[in-house]
């Protein structure tokens, strides 16, 4: 099982580190891993491989460099939300094998779509009861699909003028009653950043071996564990000589990362002395790694609490799969974002639909057994199409592309 990511990486990934400390040996991990991937595969057909890198077509006025697809969509459950949580059941595996009276706590998830979903073919997958929080404009799709896998639905009503998912709030119920965390929210569940550093580990492989220096990362940014996760599998890699500007991507809709950067991005520029603060977000980017001390940003993002506020209202977008209220790992993602002198950017409705279209045909002339990305999934790619300070004379730039298209 070679091309197994969870086997193929492992020396860079902590719950490998947790194993051993547990007696668990290489050999032994590695089988506990080759146990669990078909375990997976027996439920949902597929288990963990590397996923494609592929160079999408010229887009016009793209410029001269290629833009590449990080495709996840025949991932485990068509995301990249199953490497989160598989990370987190070997992890899980591990903390049993040491206590082995655990094993009866149920499973608990807060969802909208596809980490319920990856969610749920994994706990199928042990024979483990689910319970799913979802909201009540849940996809119908997706929420037959869990019944099918067997997981326990709950589905949380907003109450008007609430602040905050209502979902996490019954999470937080479930997980007081002795449900164990199978999450895909770092603050929640940090083990679950581990399995997403998978994917920023083979993409730095893949790009190295391609001899590819990418300048541009685009990621859909919902809760903020994929970017994290991938910048930090990149980093940990050492495969790449230098990181690529990370630019966290969300709806016009309901972003409540971007308004938290709005909102301190003058902190960051009088932490290095600018006056004024640039109102164009490349130069400050540029201004602030220039100038910048990673430590010394660190010190005030930890304090800077105020600057993420729950989305008011009811968000709705055609990406539903970043719909938070929060970004839960808002903090690590804006570290990252201002280390390697990335910037946000926000994307309407009708771009999401054109960059879910153009990516769909670019895709399937590429290869067509992959199933087609939803607008969720298309967000990184709609993010590139967008993106107002990117030049003609930037390098390749790559894109996540992560949820698969439910009908």
């Amino acid at each position: 099982m070679l091309d197994q990511p969870f086997i193929t990486h492992r020396a860079h990934l902590d719950t490998y580190d947790a194993a051993r400390r547990a007696g668990i040996d290489d050999t032994g991990y590695c089988e506990l891993v080759a146990q669990l991937d078909r375990a997976v595969e027996a439920v949902d057909g597929v288990g963990f491989r590397t996923t494609p890198l592929l160079e999408l077509p010229a887009v016009p006025g793209g410029g001269a460099a290629p833009v590449l697809a990080k495709v996840e969509t025949a991932n485990v459950a068509g995301s990249h939300k199953a490497r989160h949580l598989f990370g987190l059941l070997v992890q899980i595996a591990i903390d049993e094998h040491e206590h082995p009276s655990d094993a009866d706590r149920p499973l608990a998830i807060a969802s909208c779509g596809n980490a319920a979903l990856a969610a749920a073919v994994l706990a199928r997958a042990v024979d483990r009861r689910l319970l799913v929080f979802v909201p009540l404009d849940a996809n119908p799709a997706v929420l037959a699909e869990l019944e099918r896998l067997g997981a326990d639905i709950q589905p949380c009503p907003r109450t008007p003028g609430q602040l905050g998912d209502p979902c996490l709030a019954e999470l937080d119920g479930a997980l007081g009653r002795g449900a164990r965390p199978f999450t895909v929210q770092g603050p929640i569940c940090p083990g679950v950043i581990d399995g997403g550093r998978t994917l920023g580990l083979e993409l730095a492989t893949q790009l190295a071996d391609a001899g590819i220096a990418p300048t541009d990362l685009y990621v859909q940014i919902g809760g903020g564990a994929l970017a994290t996760a991938v910048v930090d599998g990149l980093a940990r890699s050492g495969r790449l000589e230098m990181l690529p500007r990370l630019h966290p991507v969300q709806p016009t809709q309901a972003h409540p990362y971007v308004a938290a950067w709005q909102r301190i991005r003058s902190i960051m520029a009088d932490e290095v002395g600018l006056d004024p603060v640039p109102d164009n977000d490349r130069r400050l980017a540029q201004l602030l790694v220039e100038h910048g001390d990673d430590a010394r940003f660190a010190a005030r993002i930890a304090g800077a609490d105020d600057a993420m506020t729950p989305w008011p209202g009811f968000p709705a977008s055609v990406a539903t799969g970043i719909l938070d209220d929060v970004t839960y790992d808002w903090k690590t993602v804006l570290r990252h974002q201002l280390r390697t002198g990335g910037w946000p950017v926000l994307v309407d409705e009708d771009d999401f639909v054109r960059a879910t279209d153009r990516l769909t045909i670019a895709l399937a002339g590429l290869d067509p057994t992959l199933p087609r990305p939803d607008a969720t999934g298309a967000a990184g790619f709609a993010g590139y199409l967008v993106d107002p300070h990117r030049r003609h004379d930037d390098g390749p730039a790559v894109t996540i592309v992560s949820g698969r298209a439910r009908s």
